[in-house]
């Protein structure tokens, strides 16, 4: 391993823009110094806004200058890109970051990476094709492939397509729960039919994406090697945002890289009061669990001030004394005593987002509301709606309190499930980043998945630039039209940003781009799946009279008070990890019960650390709602409901610093 000095230490903070005791603090006795310098296996706990981003990527520019293998190299992993991101976006005009972003380095996710090395190589060895790799896709795929009588089964046992999830090599999908509490045999035809319904989606190149572990541990079984191989391959392992793994992901990561003789240095960061999991209920892991009992610590936040630490740090499963040395910036604003909580009635709950934006507007001055820098969030930490919706629920999720909220274009990296909507997001990416490219590589995007549904199993590769790989593949036919439409869709939709009528994708334009897709494909038949995929979608646009398409759907919420006007982005929880906001609002959401009415206590500062018996979901709950109320720099609000605080509760939570306001009938809040 590489020995890292201060010259080291100056020179990473000098590409990054930083001054050169960046790392150091004001007495010389920073822990991320001793963080950077250290080159065998550690944990890194770091509270929001210490900078553990920018630490990591430093260690990393420090690593890419003084590495000298050709064919070994450093492995960086996470449950999204962001790290990835944030090379290329401090590093990526520098010789260091360009050698980080190449072979033999890889820097991405957790499931990337097992799909990488472990899970496709080993299933083509099988002779798998793999066409799809996504979760509900496959499962629609498997609920197609049964008979009908067997789906009504499942229906009336109160089964959804989740229960094709492949439990093992064989096709098995589990235990499953039948008839008064009964569970179905494993010999019995149902059960039997809904192995071969997982069977027959692999053969013909459908996968979930938790199921490539499966497949990955698969081939570290029946060839141990695999691991040497990869441990030499990766001699250091860098685990970004470590406390969001679940037990899972640890266990597997864990086998590749520690367990046994000849384990890597493994460095991982993270802070164990953030971890949010891939989905509600995920288990966490019991064994190498993140931190280990002597990390270094990074308690200083200098996103914040005190006023917000002190409202949060009670929420903290494992509270260090959280402290609030910032923000790097101060406003004009007088924001010390405005952290508030807004109690509003189930019928008044369209309201809360006027309320919030109002208080905005009351409390930063125009030119602060108006800076480039500034960003006014609001968040849930339900943002999906129930298939049934109960009343006794409400408030269940974000759109209860925005109707035109949608969910599926809050995800970070966005799956559309229709052509159109990859028409949608690709418009908000070029919109957002100035330049028609992200159009035009979604439409190819859309294209190439499009041509994924073919009845011959063709499998179309994965390519970083897909609309060259279109106009490649389109080079090998005879056929010039072919080519002449697609670059005419090109235009259309990129340049000239014409978006056609429901007529007219429906009886003209999805005809050309089916034959379209099967050029590419190669094949003269497309798959039923493939009707699904390009079907009319009202919410994927806005368009104007002459159908242009004017403003892609975005979930931000836009309020004006005397003139002035605020803009407010709505979403999940999961999708501000790692953000950060000017002002914050949290909405009360439902998961088994109301979320902050079951935290009130450690809101109003009663309750302080982790009790067993509070149960996991109160866990779960604790650290989900620690990431929200930590994103924002100068102003934190939540929303509940009236009936969730009495009056015991709401002196209590005047005393611990909170601000209460009712939000009356008209929309306006009040001071209580």
């Amino acid at each position: 391993m590489p020995v890292i000095t201060d010259d080291d230490i100056r020179h990473a903070s000098q590409l990054l823009g930083l001054p050169s005791d960046a790392f150091y603090g004001p007495d010389g006795n920073d822990p991320r110094q001793d963080a950077l310098k250290r080159m065998d296996s550690i944990d890194v706990a770091a509270c929001p806004g210490s900078g553990k981003t920018t630490l990591l990527v430093a260690k990393l520019a420090i690593l890419a200058k003084k590495w000298s293998s050709s064919t070994r190299g450093i492995c960086v992993l996470s449950h999204t890109n962001a790290a990835r991101h944030e090379i290329e976006k401090h590093l990526g005009n520098t010789s260091e970051g360009q050698k980080l972003l190449g072979y033999p380095h890889y820097i991405g996710t957790i499931h990337g990476f097992v799909n990488e090395f472990l899970s496709l190589p080993f299933l083509r060895s099988k002779g798998y094709d793999v066409n799809v790799i996504d979760t509900d896709i496959c499962r629609k795929k498997r609920l197609f492939l049964l008979p009908v009588k067997t789906r009504n089964a499942l229906d009336q046992a109160k089964h959804n397509s989740s229960i094709l999830s492949i439990q093992d090599a064989n096709f098995g999908v589990g235990k499953v729960r039948w008839s008064k509490g009964s569970e179905l045999g494993q010999n019995t035809p149902t059960y039997l039919e809904l192995v071969d319904a997982c069977r027959r989606s692999t053969n013909d190149g459908y996968f979930c994406h938790n199921e490539m572990f499966l497949w990955a541990t698969e081939l570290m079984d029946q060839s141990p090697l695999v691991i040497s191989t990869l441990r030499d391959r990766f001699p250091i392992l860098l685990v970004d945002e470590a406390q969001d793994n679940s037990q899972e992901q640890t266990e597997i990561l864990s086998r590749i890289f520690m367990t046994g003789e000849s384990s890597v240095v493994r460095q991982r960061y993270g802070d164990a009061n953030q971890a949010i999991y891939d989905f509600q209920g995920a288990k966490e892991s019991l064994k190498d669990a993140f931190p280990d009992p002597n990390p270094i610590e990074l308690p200083n936040s200098h996103r914040f001030g005190p006023g917000i630490a002190s409202l949060v740090d009670p929420l903290g499963l494992n509270p260090y004394g959280l402290k609030g040395t910032g923000p790097k910036f101060s406003l004009n604003s007088k924001l010390d005593d405005q952290n508030t909580i807004f109690l509003f009635d189930e019928d008044n709950a369209k309201n809360v987002l006027g309320a919030y934006g109002d208080l905005i507007l009351d409390v930063f001055s125009e030119k602060e509301v108006n800076a480039d820098w500034f960003k006014a969030n609001a968040l849930g930490n339900i943002h999906k709606p129930p298939k049934k919706e109960e009343a006794s629920k409400f408030p269940h999720h974000v759109k209860h309190y925005m109707a035109a909220y949608d969910h599926e274009l809050n995800k970070s990296d966005p799956k559309p499930s229709t052509f159109l909507q990859y028409i949608s997001l690709g418009k908000s990416l070029s919109e957002h980043q100035g330049e028609t490219y992200p159009m035009v590589e979604k439409i190819a995007e859309a294209l190439l998945r499009l041509s994924s549904f073919n009845t011959e199993q063709k499998v179309i590769e994965r390519r970083r630039h897909k609309y060259r790989y279109i106009l490649d593949l389109l080079m090998q036919e005879t056929d010039l039209k072919s080519r002449e439409t697609y670059l005419r869709l090109i235009k259309k939709l990129s340049v000239e940003c014409y978006f056609p009528s429901k007529d007219e994708w429906e009886n003209k334009w999805c005809e050309h781009i089916k034959k379209l897709a099967q050029k590419i494909a190669g094949t003269e038949e497309l798959k039923l799946e493939a009707d699904e995929f390009l079907r009319w979608d009202d919410n994927s646009y806005f368009l104007s009279e002459d159908g242009k398409i004017t403003k892609p759907k975005s979930n931000t919420f836009s309020h004006e008070k005397n003139g002035r006007e605020i803009s407010i982005k709505v979403g999940s929880i999961h999708s501000v990890k790692g953000h950060t906001h000017t002002a914050t609002l949290v909405f009360e959401t439902f998961w088994n019960d109301h979320n902050l009415e079951k935290l009130l206590p450690w809101i109003y500062g009663d309750t302080k650390g982790w009790n067993k018996k509070n149960g996991e979901r109160q866990k779960n709950r604790l650290k989900s709602h620690y990431v929200a109320m930590t994103r924002p720099t100068h102003l934190l609000c939540l929303a509940m409901k009236r009936s969730s605080v009495d009056n015991d509760a709401l002196v209590l939570l005047k005393k611990n610093g909170w601000k209460v306001r009712e939000i009356s009938k008209n929309g306006h809040y009040i001071d209580l």
